[in-house]
């Protein structure tokens, strides 16, 4: 339930900082996630603070199961209709590549995180990479949502995702090789080791798409 909390209020605030007044369906999208978020809220306190136990007549088990099975419908429906409403702009990134790898990302810090380790130095090293490129990439990635890049015109933002990326694919390489050479056929390292792997070609893949739509950019401004 706090997962719920926590990925229901990042949907709704991405949602927000944008301009999703004048889109219709963009206003449903906010209305599904504001609204579960906020019984989802609710539901937690509930459980927290133990009420369920002095409202018997409540049949809480059918409560939940109604609330968790209108909530997976109603967001399903919301992210069909977010993913089909979104157009494509000139200067857009490759969001797809991005969230991918911070999912990589964080399964491969969680599969090495919950196993045993065969050593204390490689696989601190893999989890400090992993951590330090996941949080670069939900940097970005809030940058270029809010449009914060057009405020501050002072910082060279696609020289600056580029050698992100760069020194990120890098050390993530280098992290991956040395956890799948100390994993020892542990599964949880093993399974970490290919996340990282993963993770490490979504980034090259998110290099080329930096470097694409810089290079589209500044053609078309040289042709305008």
């Amino acid at each position: 339930m706090v997962a719920e909390i926590i990925l229901g209020l990042l949907v709704w605030t991405l949602i927000a900082g944008t301009e999703y007044f004048l889109y219709p369906a963009f206003g449903w999208v906010m209305f599904v996630a504001v609204f579960y978020w906020v019984l989802t809220v609710f539901f937690l306190i509930i459980y927290m603070t133990m009420t369920y136990t002095r409202i018997p007549q409540v049949p809480w088990t059918t409560v939940g199961l109604c609330f968790n099975g209108s909530a997976f419908i109603l967001y399903l429906i919301a992210a069909i209709v977010d993913a089909s409403s979104v157009t494509k702009e000139l200067d857009s990134h490759n969001y797809n590549s991005w969230a991918a790898s911070s999912i990589s990302l964080l399964v491969g810090f969680i599969s090495v995180n919950n196993s045993q380790w065969t050593d204390y130095s490689a696989y601190s090293y893999f989890q400090i990479v992993t951590m330090c490129d996941l949080v670069m990439i939900l940097f970005f990635y809030i940058i270029h949502i809010f449009r914060i890049y057009r405020t501050l015109t002072c910082v060279s933002w696609p020289l600056a995702e580029f050698l992100h990326y760069l020194i990120g694919t890098i050390l993530l390489l280098i992290a991956s090789i040395v956890a799948a050479s100390k994993s020892y056929n542990l599964t949880g390292l093993v399974a970490g080791a290919t996340f990282g792997f993963l993770a490490t070609v979504l980034c090259v893949l998110s290099i080329w798409s930096s470097y694409k739509v810089s290079c589209i950019t500044q053609s078309t401004n040289a042709a305008v």
